[in-house]
């Protein structure tokens, strides 16, 4: 099945404004950068989807936490 470059956009209704609990985050991907909205797609570990816009800052904690965790060896 050929999926549409544009399925990783991220749209108005497809955003969230809470909090996500970081133990509920199974990966995050940053949308591509043909897409109008800068924005991450996260997913849950049940399989949801949401949009959280990039500049959000319990994600920038999150995706520094990831970062410094990932580099330690």
């Amino acid at each position: 099945s050929v999926r549409s470059p544009y399925g990783a956009c991220c749209y108005k209704e497809m955003f969230v404004r809470q909090k996500i609990p970081a133990f509920l985050i199974r990966s995050y991907q940053k949308t591509p950068s043909h897409c109008s909205r800068k924005a991450v797609r996260v997913e849950l570990l049940k399989g949801k989807k949401f949009c959280v816009d990039w500049e959000e800052g319990w994600f920038q904690q999150y995706r520094q936490q990831q970062e410094s965790t990932s580099t330690s060896t």
